[in-house]
């Protein structure tokens, strides 16, 4: 994260991550988009001194169809959201239509050797290992940068101990601008609540 960055969350959910991410830097701007009205005014309320202060936003939409103009933002990340995309295609693309070139996406998810042993797996949820997300992505027209896959101990519904594996795959828009110092002058940093 870079001074000046303008950065995209689709899915925050609560948005566990906005006040660690507009604390990083000087000027940084945090809007996060979600499909859930309870999701929105959740984070809304738990950020209210950040929203207050113009450094985050919380919407409500859809990341299939992404209420911003062409190239308005630096970064993006999505964590855990891949799962509930009926089209993940244009989700990907619509992220693409918004980054700026050389924009950076992070892509998180669990991967499907762990969630398909979980009960929920049946309901619905689109399951991927990390080939299929980097395959997506390259369809969507990113540049696969670096792929992670950590293994986490987590607990199942009947409390044993289970490896989670998740992947962490980061992504840019081509082509790559060198990088530049965007911060004003006399800028702040937005501290978390």
């Amino acid at each position: 994260i870079a001074p000046g960055d303008r950065i995209l969350e689709t899915g925050p959910g609560n948005g566990a991550f906005a006040g660690e991410i507009v604390a990083v830097q000087e000027s940084v701007a945090y809007v996060g988009i979600d499909w859930s009205p309870d999701m929105v005014r959740q984070a809304q309320a738990l950020h209210a001194g950040l929203i207050e202060r113009g450094c985050v936003e919380f919407l409500l939409g859809d990341s299939q169809a992404l209420p911003f103009e062409a190239q308005s933002f630096d970064k993006a990340l999505t964590v855990h959201t891949i799962y509930f995309w009926d089209d993940p295609a244009r989700h990907l693309a619509e992220m693409h239509r918004v980054l700026k070139p050389g924009g950076r996406l992070c892509l998180a998810f669990a991967d499907r050797t762990f969630t398909e042993k979980m009960p929920f797996a049946r309901f619905g949820f689109q399951l991927y290992r990390v080939q299929d997300a980097m395959a997506l992505l390259e369809s969507a027209g990113f540049i696969v940068e670096d792929v992670q896959q950590i293994v986490e101990a987590s607990r199942d519904e009947t409390g044993a101990v289970i490896d989670k594996l998740l992947n962490i795959i980061m992504a840019t828009t081509a082509p790559a601008q060198p990088a530049t110092n965007g911060a004003a002058a006399g800028a702040s940093r937005c501290k978390a609540d």
